[in-house]
């Protein structure tokens, strides 16, 4: 099952820019509008000229927008200085969002250095107004420790306020909570609730989470097909693992998910070039064996010593009875492959991998005796 990694704000600096229409102007003279609509053409210079107007007038909303361009360097230079002291002035006046983008510049030392007091209490100050960002970003502050002691039930609380917003990382999080028993009684129907609301909304670890539940029966009847749809949900966005799972399942095959080798090779295949030692191996049992395919020991052989090479433990097995069955010209040649497409996953991805085996290939590959290819 996979659980949380870590809780982390997945979330963007800012959302849009505030419109003046949210803001009671005291000065009939100055209008935001110019400024937002200046802003949508990508007239930058425009945009700024009107926002720093509002600004030096104490317009809230201005001094927000005016940060924000300063924040994101959108028209101008980044100055997380310049943007920390607009969004204060902002945040002063009670815009929940200012108040949120300042606890994020203390959060992560922008402008400033890192404060998770600080952080904190802006968080703080837009999640009472009932800013989901805020909200979840307080939840994530509890379950850390960071601005004050650790507390789950805090954490629940605030993520719960969130999530009712439909806050996708909140009903997440709130899902491996009750999954795990953090700040509450373990509860894996509660969770799988929330994963489900969180995969709906597009969260691909939710989606995983949820089809590993529905594959496995928990807190949940056993249902392959809805393990398929959520695995499927994850893979397309390019979850590795849930790639691995997919080729599973369609290679196993059952009653609700008949097996499919066409299938299976396809989500090995995208998993296998993106580093899974499982999909690599199983890519080498469809090639070795003719799984549903031409059977090729040469092919086999490659990514079998892929898998080896990234640590999959039935790999060295496999690949040594393999390699009884081939003789030295096309061995070398498997071997030549499997080293070029080491070479091209390095270069793509560096210091993810092993070029060299610290020993010897024959030291490695010792033949299976009959009962471990019997209990395989």
């Amino acid at each position: 099952m996979r659980l949380i990694k870590h809780i982390t704000l997945l979330l963007l600096l800012s959302g849009p820019l505030l419109s003046g229409a949210l803001h009671a102007q005291t000065n009939q003279n100055y209008s935001i509008e110019p400024g937002l609509q200046a802003f949508q053409s990508e007239d930058y210079d425009t945009a700024l000229e009107n926002f720093t107007e509002g600004a030096m007038i104490g317009h809230a909303l201005a001094q927000f927008n005016l940060g924000l361009m300063y924040h994101q360097g959108i028209g101008i230079e980044p100055d997380f200085e310049r943007a920390m002291q607009l969004y204060a002035l902002s945040a002063q006046q009670g815009i929940a969002q200012a108040q949120f983008n300042l606890g994020l510049m203390y959060d992560r030392g922008e402008g400033t250095l890192q404060d998770y007091r600080e952080a904190y209490y802006w968080y703080l100050q837009a999640a009472e107004q009932g800013d989901a960002d805020g909200q979840y970003a307080v939840g994530t502050m509890n379950f850390y420790g960071q601005g004050r002691a650790e507390n789950y039930a805090e954490a629940i609380r605030w993520y719960q306020d969130a999530a009712r917003q439909g806050h996708r990382d909140a009903q997440y999080n709130l899902g491996v909570m009750h999954l795990a028993g953090l700040g509450t009684e373990a509860n894996p129907t509660v969770a799988l609730t929330w994963f489900e609301m969180a995969a709906d909304n597009g969260s691909a670890d939710a989606q995983y989470n949820a089809a590993m539940m529905y594959a496995n029966g928990q807190g949940v009847p056993r249902s392959p097909a809805r393990a398929r749809d959520f695995f499927e949900m994850a893979a397309e966005q390019n979850l590795r693992d849930a790639q691995t799972q997919l080729g599973m399942l369609y290679a196993t095959g059952s009653e609700e998910v008949p097996r499919d080798f066409e299938q299976a090779h396809f989500w090995f295949n995208k998993a296998a070039h993106r580093g899974s030692a499982m999909a690599q191996f199983f890519l080498g049992r469809i090639h070795a064996e003719g799984l549903g395919f031409e059977q090729s020991m040469v092919i086999g052989h490659m990514w079998y010593e892929i898998s080896y090479r990234f640590g999959y433990e039935q790999a060295p097995q496999y690949l040594a009875r393999l390699r009884e069955q081939m003789d030295a010209d096309a061995i070398e040649q498997a071997e030549m492959l499997a080293l070029r497409w080491m070479i091209a996953y390095a270069r793509r991805n560096p210091g993810s991998a092993r070029l060299r085996r610290e020993e010897p290939l024959a030291e490695q590959l010792e033949p299976a005796t009959p009962s471990q290819a019997e209990a395989q």
